[in-house]
């Protein structure tokens, strides 16, 4: 089990509310052999995009982790992975990871709250975190962030929580010793589902076409053509892999390992944006479709392998579509 901790830092400000509503909850994980910073946020914040753990952590996001090294994930979907135990229940699951101290922890991040003592003032309205989404309480005369923990933390709501993500009801006898549960996140799960929601239906509107032929990607919407960009893919035949993939990975500003090249720099051949393909045994981090520092060879064939794009072409597509976008290259 890892655990679960209530960071008093505040995100940065140009994140989204949903984003913000997490920002309490922090995780420290104990890295294990053979993990690289792809699987833990595959695992953790079920996508790829391994930059935001490395750059919490101040680690490279090319280099090998040391196996033992403790590493912080800020507000992940997913806090924990549990085996269940022989005669454990689904209500006594729930309570190791959610309790009332907790709580009152979470309400002091989520208002910016250090002395519950003194900083509570009549008048004031504060975020109270919940399952089911974000509400607010203006406080009265008498109200302590235990009453209020005694108000707005009710068990069975995080147990349902932790019901629906694994598609268990709260009857004790639908786990079994052995299954694996996965502990969501409850005050990212609003988020979580309309993130999700978002994704699926532009997922299912939107797919990606790419003829390396004639060096051009269509992103349509059914079977209509919405938009028609100039590309440039592999310089020799075969170099592009031909077939169907998937978006498995979104990085803005990509380092260029190869060279050792940061993301952001000029001389980077990745651009300024790089969007993977779940080209088999490769991770998303072989295949992509990127930007470049190189605009003129956009309509050749120039590349290594992958698909180049203007930056601003990248950054459109990248902005279009999520995680999991189908992806279909052809001749």
């Amino acid at each position: 089990m890892i655990m679960v901790m209530m960071a008093l830092a505040s995100y940065p400000g140009n994140l989204g509310a949903e984003a913000e509503k997490a920002s309490g909850i922090t995780v420290s994980y104990t890295v294990k052999p053979g993990d690289t910073l792809f699987g833990i946020s595959k695992k953790y914040y079920l996508t790829g995009d391994y930059e935001q753990v490395a750059k919490l952590n101040g680690l490279n996001p090319k280099a090998s982790l040391k196996a033992g090294t403790v590493i912080k994930l800020k507000s992940p979907l997913v806090l924990d992975y549990y085996e269940v135990q022989p005669g454990e229940t689904l209500f006594a699951i729930t309570k190791s990871y959610f309790n009332r101290s907790n709580y009152m922890d979470t309400l002091m991040t989520y208002n910016g709250i250090n002395d519950p003592n003194t900083e509570l003032q009549i008048g004031m309205t504060l975020r109270i975190p919940l399952p089911s989404g974000e509400g607010r309480h203006h406080v009265v005369k008498g109200d302590t962030l235990y009453s209020l923990s005694v108000k707005y933390f009710k068990s069975q709501d995080y147990q349902k929580a932790v019901a629906q993500t694994n598609g268990v009801g709260t009857d004790t006898s639908l786990i079994q010793a052995g299954q694996e549960l996965q502990i969501p996140n409850p005050y990212y799960m609003a988020a979580a589902k309309s993130g999700s929601t978002v994704a699926a239906t532009a997922s299912t509107k939107l797919s990606i076409e790419i003829d390396i032929t004639k060096n051009k990607l269509y992103v349509k919407s059914g079977g209509t053509i919405k938009k028609t960009f100039n590309i440039a893919s592999g310089k020799k035949a075969g170099l592009t892999p031909i077939g169907t993939f998937e978006i498995l990975t979104k990085i803005e500003n990509p380092w260029y390992s190869a060279k050792g090249i940061p993301g952001g720099d000029p001389k980077n051949p990745l651009g300024s944006r790089w969007l993977g393909l779940s080209v088999p045994n490769t991770q998303g981090t072989k295949y992509g479709i990127h930007g470049t520092n190189a605009p003129s060879s956009i309509g050749t064939n120039a590349s290594a392998g992958c698909i180049r794009m203007l930056n601003e072409d990248v950054e459109w597509l990248y902005n279009a579509v999520p995680t999991g976008t189908k992806v279909t290259i052809h001749k």
